[in-house]
């Protein structure tokens, strides 16, 4: 399954991706070493000894700490980024609230997931999946730690009070409509079916008439569960896609 979002970064070549390896594992390798000078050697003696003909002993000091202590974490700091950055590893923390973690393996080429989608008009639509169904915009329930639901209306912590904010499901249910109206505007004639679907981490939220709720794990086979779009056809996909790409870019 493919994933495109906006400002999306192109994957560097194999060249660019060894060389920006290497120069991180030098990096680590030189914090390697200033962190051996500084706990192995004399090194932050030589800078912390007293009785030194300088102008400013202190400030003399100030360099050595600097230079033994700073340094070797900035080295280790910025090799390791810079590997990390380039390497295809999810964050684990990331992914446990990312309802598109592990995904890819799962669901075949006829997926495309699109994140971050800014309609005309200024609506952000987080998550969408394209497939032979057609359009599932995926919404996912806040945490129970930070929101509830009581008496039918959904609450969220602000300033240590319990405030209303907008029904989750709901607003998913717009925003799915909202795809369907911009798409439909430009397909003559040709409508998109769009469903709408929130992620639930529990079974506590129930349903509604417009949007369903799944488990985490639920995706795939909610997606296998929907009936195939029979006129949606690989290139009205790629159609569909194109037009969304144009407005990512």
């Amino acid at each position: 399954m493919e994933v495109i979002r906006a400002h999306t970064r192109r994957r560097p070549t194999p060249r660019a991706l060894a060389i920006a390896r290497l120069i991180g594992a030098l990096y680590v390798v030189t914090g390697l070493c200033l962190a051996y000078l500084t706990l192995a050697t004399p090194f932050v003696e030589v800078f912390a000894a007293h009785g030194r003909a300088v102008s400013n002993e202190n400030a003399f000091h100030a360099l050595g700490w600097l230079m033994a202590l700073a340094l070797p974490a900035i080295c280790l700091v910025l090799g390791t980024h810079r590997i990390l950055d380039f390497t295809e590893l999810q964050n684990p923390l990331s992914a446990r609230r990312d309802p598109l973690a592990g995904l890819g393996s799962t669901l075949g080429q006829d997926y495309v997931a699109v994140r971050d989608l800014i309609l005309p008009g200024g609506r952000a639509v987080g998550t969408l999946i394209v497939g032979p169904h057609g359009i599932v915009v995926l919404g996912q329930l806040p945490s129970a730690d930070v929101a509830r639901l009581v008496d039918g209306r959904w609450e969220a912590v602000a300033d240590g009070q319990w405030v209303a904010i907008e029904n989750p499901l709901e607003r998913t249910a717009r925003d799915a409509e909202a795809v369907r109206r911009w798409l439909a505007s430009d397909e003559h004639g040709f409508v998109v079916k769009v469903y709408a679907a929130v992620v639930a981490g529990d079974d506590s939220v129930t349903r509604n008439a417009a949007t369903s709720v799944i488990g985490r794990g639920q995706i795939p086979a909610f997606l296998a569960s929907l009936p195939p779009h029979r006129t949606f056809s690989s290139d009205r996909r790629r159609q569909i896609l194109d037009r969304i790409r144009a407005i990512l870019d």
